[in-house]
């Protein structure tokens, strides 16, 4: 339908144009078309149109023109020209207070928040209707670094919308920029509690607390989010890194261990985390669901090195090299010391000699010197 109506305008306008020189006045009406073609999403063809309206016509109503002049340099792009239409519109007589907000809108695309803020308070009524207008200027206040002014502006939006809870989440990036911690944990309980917040949202919740060192608080919030949504794999390892911030490996771990079952990515995770909480029956069981056979012998080297079964280690050799683990430095001096501590010398030897690595190296240097004790002057071996 909307194809058709431009058809039948185009043709209209073609017709037009090679009508007679004579005619004292044209009988199309440009605005009309404009706004026609500005409505079906045609805004270039509607700035065209425009060009052939004869401003010095006493009959053109020129602040519907400047009006619908910015409508349209709005939707290209253009800002800065919109905004000086719309004014040209308000000085021809334009009286409609929602001018003011295209123009707020606009001023806040070019990055000129006092603009925006004058704007609005043009349109106040309109702005005390509408929260999202609220949080514009809010947002404008606060990227003047006027702050006070900002959250004056949240606290009244909570005042005339105490249902629009996307304040609180507003006021909660705020408060986080300003070290204010504790009001913005407050809000995000707030937030969460009533607007039905998303696992995303909750989750930059946390994470802007983390950034902030505010571990405690992020735990709490993590916590209850946790409860929330205890299926989302991301929010529990979120929960269990904040753990590791607190030192609590053993509670990581085992919130790793329940990540793993929702998303097998974080096996290994939750197989490094037993290890490092020296539960080697569970690191080994995690260790073995891992798929990737490399990973799963490195980390299975890892978990017999903490745990000190070296003949263990020495064992995974064929299987190392099977899997082309012994291209790496680290799993060479892994063997080497094994080796070393079971008392295989020679074997020891053999892989120490294959490194290369300047931060390995020297460790091969002492080991060299431990097994020449051990060697030499039994006495004063240190297997």
């Amino acid at each position: 339908m909307k194809l058709l109506l431009l058809l039948l305008l185009t043709l209209f306008l073609s017709n037009a144009v090679v009508a007679s020189e004579s005619k004292e006045k044209d009988d199309i009406d440009y605005v009309t078309l404009a706004t026609v073609l500005l409505k079906d999403g045609y805004y270039t063809r509607a700035n065209d149109a425009l060009t052939h309206v004869n401003l010095e016509d006493k009959h053109v109503d020129l602040a519907q023109y400047y009006t619908l002049k910015g409508l349209i340099n709005s939707k290209l792009g253009l800002y800065q020209d919109s905004n000086k239409a719309f004014y040209k519109a308000i000085q021809n007589g334009q009286t409609q207070p929602s001018i003011y907000i295209y123009i707020a809108k606009n001023s806040f695309k070019l990055q000129k928040y006092e603009d925006v803020i004058k704007a609005l308070d043009k349109a106040d009524s309109l702005v005390k209707s509408n929260p999202k207008l609220l949080a514009l200027k809010a947002e404008s206040y606060f990227r003047l670094k006027k702050y006070d002014n900002a959250l004056e502006v949240l606290a009244q939006t909570n005042k005339l919308f105490p249902t629009y809870y996307d304040a609180y989440k507003q006021r909660f990036a705020y408060m986080i920029k300003l070290h204010l911690y504790k009001s913005a944990l407050e809000d995000a309980n707030i937030y969460l509690k009533h607007a039905k917040a998303d696992e995303k949202t909750t989750i930059s919740f946390i994470n802007a607390l983390r950034q902030a060192k505010e571990t405690q608080k992020a735990i709490k919030l993590a916590e209850t989010a946790h409860l929330m949504y205890p299926h989302n794999a991301t929010l529990t390892v979120l929960l269990a890194t904040l753990y590791i911030d607190k030192d609590m490996i053993q509670t990581a771990a085992e919130l790793f261990d329940a990540a793993s079952d929702l998303d097998p990515k974080y096996t290994k995770d939750a197989s490094e985390m037993y290890r490092r909480a020296k539960d080697f029956v569970q690191a080994l069981y995690k260790n073995s669901q891992i798929l990737d056979t490399k990973e799963k012998y490195k980390q299975k080297v890892a978990i017999y090195l903490e745990f000190g079964d070296y003949e263990k280690v020495v064992a995974t050799e064929s299987a190392l090299k099977r899997n082309g683990l012994l291209k790496e430095q680290n799993m060479l001096y892994a063997l080497a010391y094994s080796f070393y501590k079971i008392g295989e010398f020679d074997k020891s030897e053999e892989y120490l000699k294959k490194i290369t690595d300047s931060g390995l190296y020297q460790k091969a240097i002492e080991l060299r010197k431990n097994m020449n004790k051990c060697k030499n002057n039994p006495w004063e071996c240190t297997l």
